[in-house]
């Protein structure tokens, strides 16, 4: 957490002239509402922004009372993922002045969760503590610490998963997979695999208790989704690996330099070659007939991987690192105690990519430091 605050804090004062609604990653002509009017929002002008900036504003107006919603596009897809925004909001005791503090201690506080969470899982394992730490170089938590996605607590919320599954499904467990849902709706492959393994295993009623913490998710989509159609993004295509290769074949054109576009690309190829790794990884563990609530778990996600076809996930590494972070934990945590370094390579390889997206902000840190 020192580590992350520490770097958060350079690169606002060095990058963004100290204004910390710069971690929001807001772009022009974003509508603010009238209550927000009086707030020194940073503003990037060749951008098209990020998530960040929609938290922003449901972290503010997590109820919708103060017109958020009107100036959020697909508002109820948006608002359906309410867990950190609604939270950051609670800890600031719905003060608007507090809200940004909260939502940057928030999640601050999510990454040490989930490092807490892997290091015991690692103890647990005859593993030593600090492998922990390899929670902190996900893709979910260098891109929430970097644009205040939410994604860092889902992860968390995964590595939560993976340490108490093993248990029978107790109030933690079914508190963690209730928040979960509310979080991402990327956490129901996981709800769905451990369910469908307690289900095989004839523990009937804890498989309805985790099939039942998706029901305030659900209650809370239908009541953001009065009055206007969801707005779901079509992200499935039932031809396996057709959003994979479709990326893999048609590369992102960038606007750089041909031989910036050169690297970027090479690093793309990486950070996909990662996921398609962690891909394998899964089939092993079919291959092995492994039946667990974490191989369960696993399965789903893998599916999920096959069959996502969305290009605006698979396009930027900052957005499918980041959605896949929990099958990558997961595949990782599987074999942490088999083979530990070649577990973590999915991470690395995507990480890779994720460093040169952070590499302009190095720079202005270092030109901030030495002068130059």
């Amino acid at each position: 957490m020192a580590v992350l605050w520490t770097w958060q804090f350079l690169t606002v004062h060095y990058n963004y002239g100290g204004n910390w609604t710069g971690l929001f990653c807001i772009r022009p002509g974003m509508p603010v509402p009238a209550f927000l009017k009086s707030e020194k929002l940073y503003i990037f002008q060749t951008s098209q922004g990020y998530d960040g900036q929609v938290f922003h504003l449901i972290a503010h107006d997590p109820w919708m009372s103060k017109g958020s919603r009107e100036a959020i596009a697909g508002a109820a897809f948006r608002y359906q993922r309410i867990f950190v925004p609604a939270l950051a909001w609670a800890l600031a005791l719905g003060q608007d002045r507090w809200v940004h503090t909260a939502y940057y201690a928030e999640i601050l506080g999510f990454v040490f969760l989930g490092v807490y969470w892997t290091s015991k899982f690692a103890l647990r394992r005859g593993l030593v503590p600090a492998w922990g730490l390899a929670f902190a170089l996900t893709p979910a938590a260098i891109t929430s610490i970097d644009r205040m996605t939410a994604d860092v607590a889902l992860a968390a919320f995964t590595a939560g998963f993976a340490l108490y599954c093993e248990e029978a499904p107790r109030w933690r467990m079914l508190a963690i997979l209730t928040c979960a849902a509310l979080t991402r709706e990327t956490a129901l492959p996981i709800i769905a695999g451990y369910a469908l393994f307690l289900f095989t295993r004839k523990q009937w009623r804890s498989a309805a208790l985790v099939v039942a913490t998706v029901l305030p998710a659900a209650a809370w989509l239908i009541y953001v989704s009065r009055g206007e159609p969801s707005e779901v993004p079509s992200y499935v295509n039932w031809t396996p690996l057709a959003g994979f290769f479709d990326r893999a074949i048609h590369p992102f054109v960038y606007s750089f330099s041909p031989l910036k576009n050169a690297l970027a690309h090479g690093f793309d190829g990486l950070a996909l070659a990662g996921v398609g790794l962690a891909l394998v990884f899964a089939f092993r563990i079919a291959l092995r007939r492994e039946w667990s609530a974490t191989a369960a778990a696993i399965y789903g996600c893998a599916l999920a991987v096959v069959f996502l076809k969305s290009r605006a996930v698979w396009e930027d590494v900052y957005a499918f690192g980041r959605v896949l972070t929990p099958f990558l934990l997961l595949t990782m945590l599987h074999d942490l105690t088999r083979r530990p370094w070649l577990a973590l390579l999915p991470i690395a390889m995507v990480d890779s990519r994720l460093s040169l997206n952070l590499g302009g902000q190095v720079l202005g840190i270092l030109r901030g430091i030495t002068g130059g």
